[in-house]
């Protein structure tokens, strides 16, 4: 009789604490378990494997530039925080925390946060998530056999960065001032820069729309009408996307809710708008969220991946800006990855280096989203999650 899915992991979870000493044998194991992780993949899964490969190398070329593969090979204690790896490495807390963190068990932060919790993940959590560390519990680290390959200097040889090296390994927070502008050869921020560039903007707008293909929604655990519709009429106020690029979640919203009255009002730029066909029973309304939000009182304000784009001072601001906007009745929907404080997963680590490398921005722990929003003014109400591998959840925050 086959074996079943439940006793397979077993048996993986039992090879990986302990493999075979025969080449062969092992050599044998292992293209057998790539093929099985490629046959496994589902759509979503492979392009965020190829997508990010690039990530691999260059966070590696980062941690041997700072010798973390060295000094964890080389350390006779059992693991080391984050703590003593920064004195020792002289890099940012909170990046090199963030460097080593994503986690092989699938086997952002700014000065505020940082003062109310200890650093929780950047290069650490990424570099775990691909086994290149291991996380051995929060803000602990240790030294794996790729550590130690790593940390080889004829192999290092072949790992060539780098912008970060320049910096002094600081924690980037300016999204004028990243690794995208010395690429790109530019000083404007990438969303400003995108918008001249009409090519690259229909890519991103793809991409946008196809990246979460066939993945939950947070129409799926959110409840919506139960929520926010207890007397709403046609003249409510219901539903405003800040930044709603080209009306994907509102669309999404009237498909899943079709009957139920009150305004949905889509809002970005205009380029954006401009860009989006419409939908029907949405508004379209040109409006910079810098500036002050011109819809007061609705249900709910909702961002979508609109937090992870900035540093925590351009967050409160964004935020303080909505919360001027605010009736008795309306709440806050962020809807957002909320990264486990422990073992995150590696296409939520490479995601948050990915937004560290263009906009200076990242996805936050749910300690730092706790930290952020009570530094805003806000409380958590409640929290949904509803994808696993990235974690994205919807965040319902009202003022305190």
């Amino acid at each position: 009789m086959a074996s079943s899915p439940g006793s397979i992991v077993t048996q993986l979870e039992a090879l990986a604490k302990e493999t075979p000493k025969d080449e062969a044998t092992r050599k044998q194991l292992l293209d057998a378990a790539r093929a099985l992780s490629f046959a496994l993949e589902s759509t979503g899964d492979s392009i965020q494997r190829i997508c990010y490969v690039p990530l691999q190398l260059t966070i590696a070329r980062v941690a041997t530039d700072l010798n973390l593969f060295d000094i964890l090979s080389k350390s006779n204690a059992s693991d080391m925080d984050t703590a003593t790896l920064a004195e020792k490495t002289g890099a940012d807390a909170v990046l090199l925390s963030k460097l080593m963190h994503l986690q092989v068990s699938e086997l952002a932060k700014s000065s505020i946060c940082l003062t109310l919790h200890p650093p929780v993940g950047r290069l650490l959590k990424y570099l775990a998530s691909f086994g290149m560390v291991k996380e051995v519990s929060e803000d602990k680290f240790a030294a794996t056999n790729i550590t130690k390959t790593l940390s080889v200097p004829g192999l290092q040889a072949g790992i060539n960065h780098n912008f970060l090296a320049d910096t002094k390994y600081q924690n980037p927070a300016d999204g004028t001032n990243s690794p995208f502008q010395r690429a790109h050869n530019t000083d404007q921020h990438p969303f400003f820069w995108i918008l001249g560039h009409p090519s690259n903007f229909n890519y991103f707008v793809q991409w946008m729309t196809a990246q979460r293909e066939g993945m939950k929604t947070w129409l799926d655990v959110f409840p919506f009408e139960e929520k926010l519709c207890q007397g709403v009429d046609s003249n409510t106020l219901l539903f405003v996307d800040i930044g709603g690029g080209v009306g994907h979640q509102c669309d999404a919203l009237k498909a899943r809710y079709p009957k139920i009255p009150g305004r949905v009002i889509l809002q970005d730029l205009p380029p954006v708008v401009g860009q989006a066909k419409p939908i029907e029973g949405v508004e379209f309304m040109p409006h910079d969220f810098w500036t002050p939000q011109p819809v007061k009182g609705a249900r709910a304000y909702y961002m979508r991946n609109i937090m992870h784009d900035y540093p925590d001072a351009k967050c409160k601001e964004l935020l303080q800006l909505t919360m001027d906007a605010m009736g008795n009745d309306s709440v806050i929907l962020i809807d957002d990855m909320i990264l486990p404080n422990q073992g995150t997963h590696w296409q939520a680590a490479q995601l948050d280096m990915a937004m560290m490398a263009t906009v200076a921005a990242m996805e936050r722990s749910e300690k730092q989203w706790y930290a952020l929003l009570d530094s805003a003014g806000l409380k958590i109400v409640e929290t949904y999650k509803y994808t696993e591998e990235l974690s994205d959840s919807i965040i319902v925050a009202v003022p305190k």
